[in-house]
């Protein structure tokens, strides 16, 4: 198994690219989409190519997610490592917001409107924060690292990629989660389910009258609490 969280998903990519990987609901909008590992793989270029070309992100630089459980955050995460750069629990030279605008990068911070298929903000933002949706279209689905990581390379706070793929559990089942996939516990789930070929049922402001159905509707093999 690859030491290296970027490689650990491309094999994923090449094991069972087509098959659903990661399947967002928000129960308050209604949305729902369904990605692939390719379909994923390639948003995941596309915010490594934003990063490093728009927004020159370099090697050991770190990145804050403060988005709420969406599918954009495991993107983001994945980004991250392409790029060589690591995810931080505080402050990052980038962040990354939701359209509350919740957090501040040191150098740089990119919002979302969380609006289907990562569309742009309706109205104009306010100054020094950069539009995600409106940038991320305009670059190439195939990214090539200029300094890729290494295993000892941070990946999570004080953490390597070899700590968290060590550490993370292998997860071969089809799951739901409530939470975010981009705190400490949330990338264990996260880089488990990449690891052990399993998928992700991730819902935002989750309805519980729906829950039934919905592990039904998408063979959800065990829900994960907390």
């Amino acid at each position: 198994m690859s030491r290296v969280l970027p490689e650990l998903f491309a094999a994923a990519v090449r094991r069972d690219g087509a098959a659903p990987f990661l399947t967002y609901y928000d129960d308050s909008s209604g949305e729902r989409i369904e990605l692939s590992a390719v379909t994923t793989a390639n948003w995941v270029a596309k915010t490594a190519n934003l990063l490093v070309d728009e927004y020159d992100l370099e090697s050991g630089e770190t990145v804050a997610i403060g988005l709420p459980p969406h599918w954009l955050g495991v993107v983001w995460a994945l980004s991250t490592w392409s790029a060589g750069a690591s995810l931080t629990s505080g402050t990052g030279a980038l962040a990354i917001t939701g359209p509350d605008f919740a957090i501040r990068g040191d150098r740089e911070t990119v919002a979302s409107a969380l609006l289907p298929l990562g569309g742009r903000f309706r109205e104009p933002l306010p100054d020094g924060i950069q539009d995600y949706g409106a940038e991320v279209y305009n670059h190439a689905d195939v990214f090539v690292p200029f300094d890729p990581p290494t295993p000892a390379s941070p990946a999570y706070d004080d953490l390597t990629h070899d700590d968290l793929i060590r550490t993370a559990e292998p997860i071969a089942d089809r799951i739901l989660v409530t939470r975010t996939l981009t705190d400490r516990d949330g990338l264990g789930l996260l880089v488990g389910v990449i690891s052990g070929g399993g998928s992700i049922v991730l819902c935002r402001n989750p309805d519980a009258a729906k829950l039934e159905r919905r592990v039904a509707d998408e063979k959800v093999d065990r829900i994960v609490e907390g």
